[in-house]
Order: structure tokens, then sequence, then C-alpha cells
């Protein structure tokens, strides 16, 4: 189960940082909020870190993170920092992520784990912007948007794994499948509840959207092993 869990980090980590190394770049931020966010980064270093005790080569996005983060200021700030480190831990966990999506034995499993970086790396990636209270509105109903289009994707890439799957095989695994899918929505609902209900968007929210989210996406790594 552990395992599972680790295996959705990269994908999502991987959304995370090119999100907020966009933001950093291109985003219109004050240097409170450039200083906030660079605050963040330690967070996905950690979990990198964690996903390192399944392979090694992890390390070298932990190292690249690290570093960035050693030479930027966390405070109010507008100096960028040397970028070119987080381009390079961005191309490293592109790299990592593509032998994992490489080395899925179905497409469809390819496709779930090509999916996890927009799904679970966009509602990281909001969880963080919202920890770090940034002011760019847009994002509050861009990132979420996303999340139901990936959903839509994710479930695709599951009905394709299922129909691969003989009678007997599918009999057993439909009651954990729908327990996937109705966390997925649950997860779906509760990070665009701000937008149906015209309320402020909150940590709290997003915290439980993420957990439901990974609960249902380490349950589907079950489904694709198969």
């Amino acid at each position: 189960m552990v395992q599972q869990l680790l295996a959705v980090f990269a994908p999502m980590l991987l959304g995370a940082q090119l999100i907020l190394t966009l933001i950093l770049v291109k985003g219109d931020i004050c240097p409170g909020q450039r200083g906030r966010i660079h605050k963040m980064l330690p967070s996905l270093a950690i979990l990198w870190l964690a996903v390192a005790s399944l392979r090694i080569e992890a390390m070298m996005v932990v190292f690249a993170i690290w570093y960035f983060y050693s030479q930027v200021q966390t405070k109010k700030t507008r100096d960028q920092g040397p970028l070119w480190v987080m381009y390079l831990a961005n191309g490293l966990a592109i790299a990592y992520v593509a032998i994992e999506i490489g080395a899925q034995s179905t497409l469809a499993a390819s496709l779930s784990v090509f999916v996890e970086i927009i799904l679970l790396g966009a509602l990281l990636a909001h969880l963080l912007l919202t920890i770090a209270r940034t002011r760019l509105q847009a994002f509050h109903r861009i990132l979420p948007v996303s999340g139901v289009v990936a959903a839509m994707l994710m479930s695709v890439a599951i009905l394709l794994k299922a129909y691969a799957l003989d009678s007997e095989t599918l009999t057993a695994v439909t009651q954990p499948l729908l327990v996937g899918f109705a966390l997925m929505i649950t997860s779906v609902l509760v990070w665009s509840w701000h937008m149906l209900a015209a309320k402020e968007i909150n940590k709290l929210q997003l915290a439980i959207a993420l957990a439901f989210m990974l609960i249902a996406t380490t349950s589907n790594q079950a489904l694709f092993a198969l």
C-alpha cells in the first residue's frame, strides 16, 4: 500500500513543480508572494525524498530543488534566483516520470500515470498556493477545472483497463473500482466547492480533496497492476 502511494507521488510532484515554476517565471506576483512560494519548495523536496525510497534516481531532483531553495529569499524578494536550477529539477522530474510511464505494462496504465501529472499535480499546487496566500485568483478557477477534465481522462483510462479484464477478474475488482470512482468524484466536488458555493477557498478544503484523490489514485494502482 505504501509503495502504491509513493508511486503516485512522482507525477503529482512533477505537475506541482511545473505550475509553481510557471508562476515564479511568468506570474504577476509581488515580492511577498514570491518569498512565500519559495517557502513551499522544501515540502516538494521532502516528498521527492520519500519517492527516492523506491528509486534512488529521485535524489537528483531533491538536490536540485534544495539547492535552488538555498539560493533564494523566503521573505519579500524580487530576486528570481538561479532559475536554471529549477529548470534542471523539472527536467529531471520529467525524465523520472517519463521512465515510469514507459515502464507501464499497458496503454491504459501509461495514460493513468500521465493524467496523474495534471490531476494530482494541479491539486497539490493549488494547496501550496493557498498556503502561500497568493492573490492569483484565476488559478482558483483554472486548477479545479483542469482537475475535472483530468478526472474524466482518468475515468477513460480505468474503463480501458476494465474492458481488457476477463469477466471473473472484473467481478472481483468491481467493488474497489466503484469505491475509487466515488472517492475521485468526491475529491473533485470538494476541490470545486468554492466555485459551486461562491465561497472563499480554504486550506482544509484542498487538503481533504487531496487526501481523497490520493486514496482514489492509489486504489487505481492496484487495478492497473493486474
